[in-house]
């Protein structure tokens, strides 16, 4: 308990600095260095979900962090629609808080950052990764039974980080931030728990090469208009029982969507499942099953917050008709990166999941007009 309060009285520490900057500056950037280097030290808490891992938790989380980071100038409209933002890659080390249980974690993401407040010096944003990571520890029953919350070395690492930074002089800016992590194998092995952490960071961020000019020329507002889709999305999921055998899920949807600004669309939409663990699981249950308990359906409600060609998207589905038989889940929700890589075609990256209880990723391509 003692170290959670040191932890969040330095995240309270942060918060006010970030505060102060923000009232004493008011001028904005008019030139800016285009590529970065940024190093951060991380001190943090395991988050424990459940009440085991307040027994296995033995120490803080600590880790650092090395960023290669790349500033836009406006050069084209989506860059001034979002305040020129950053995007680059990072490189992430943390202890777990239990060197025996949990191990290390080693991580290697692109990310993608937007400025709340850029002055000449003072920046204040928010950024957000997902990538691989590796774990040294992974549940074992003979060898690593406490471990219940990781059952793979290879998992994906979510990162949201607040960031404030100020500039000591024209290339060279301290930072500091509070972040939250999120480790876990999409459901791709057994057990699928994940770790949640939060961390104050400091270091510093180091500039190079020739400054240009930041352009902020406004688009045009956008008059809205109707998209229409159809998606195909497949993926593999486990039953939860420990076993290695994954099953086949595949989706099959439609929708229609208003954009109503550049940067956002609202939408509706049907959509059909067929999952294949859903017999064998209702058999270890000793429950009787139909052919078409397999399938779903539903329909949908989605926010689209779009940058170019690449769109990240929420949903919020009710099961109606053909019901979730296995569970009962009245609804079902999925976290989408989708990509529109020709005039009618795209791809997309997703995870279905009910409220938050994570089903399967998906995989998919889909046809708009």
């Amino acid at each position: 308990m003692a170290r959670q309060r040191n932890v969040m009285t330095s995240a309270l520490c942060t918060a006010i600095l970030w505060g102060c900057c923000i009232l004493t500056l008011t001028a904005q950037k008019d030139s800016t260095h285009q590529w970065f280097v940024r190093g951060n030290y991380h001190y943090g808490i395991l988050l424990p979900e459940y009440s085991v891992m307040n027994y296995t938790s033995n120490d803080y989380i600590r880790g650092f962090e090395v960023n290669l980071i790349h500033q836009t100038a406006g050069k084209n409209m989506w860059e001034r629609l979002y305040r020129n933002p950053v995007y680059g890659v990072s490189f992430f080390y943390s202890t777990m808080g239990n060197k025996d249980v949990y191990g290390d974690q080693y991580t290697l993401y692109p990310f993608y950052g937007l400025h709340f407040v850029q002055r000449p010096r003072f920046t204040f944003g928010y950024q957000m990764g997902v990538g691989i990571s590796y774990a040294t520890k992974k549940f074992n029953l003979s060898s690593n039974p406490e471990n219940v919350t990781i059952g793979s070395h290879i998992n994906i690492h979510y990162h949201a980080d607040l960031l404030a930074g100020i500039a000591l002089t024209d290339r060279l800016l301290l930072n500091t931030g509070i972040a939250f992590n999120h480790i876990s194998n999409a459901n791709l092995a057994e057990p699928n728990v994940g770790l949640n952490f939060v961390t104050v960071n400091a270091g510093v961020q180091y500039a190079y090469g020739k400054k240009v000019k930041v352009q902020r020329d406004k688009p045009e507002r956008m008059n809205p208009f109707w998209t229409y889709e159809l998606t195909l999305a497949g993926g593999l999921k486990h039953t939860r029982t420990f076993e290695s055998f994954k099953y086949a899920a595949i989706a099959v949807g439609g929708s229609a969507k208003r954009r109503i600004a550049h940067r956002f669309a609202l939408g509706v939409g049907v959509d059909f499942f067929y999952d294949s663990s859903i017999e064998p699981q209702m058999e270890e249950l000793n429950r009787p099953f139909k052919p078409e308990y397999a399938y779903m359906s539903g329909i949908h409600l989605s926010q689209e917050f779009i940058y170019n060609k690449v769109s990240f998207i929420l949903q919020e589905g009710l099961y109606i008709g053909l019901m979730h038989r296995l569970n009962e889940y009245p609804m079902y929700n999925r976290a989408m990166v989708r990509y529109k890589f020709s005039k009618h075609f795209l791809m997309s990256v997703s995870m279905k999941s009910h409220i938050y209880i994570l089903d399967f990723p998906e995989l998919g391509i889909g046809y708009y007009w």
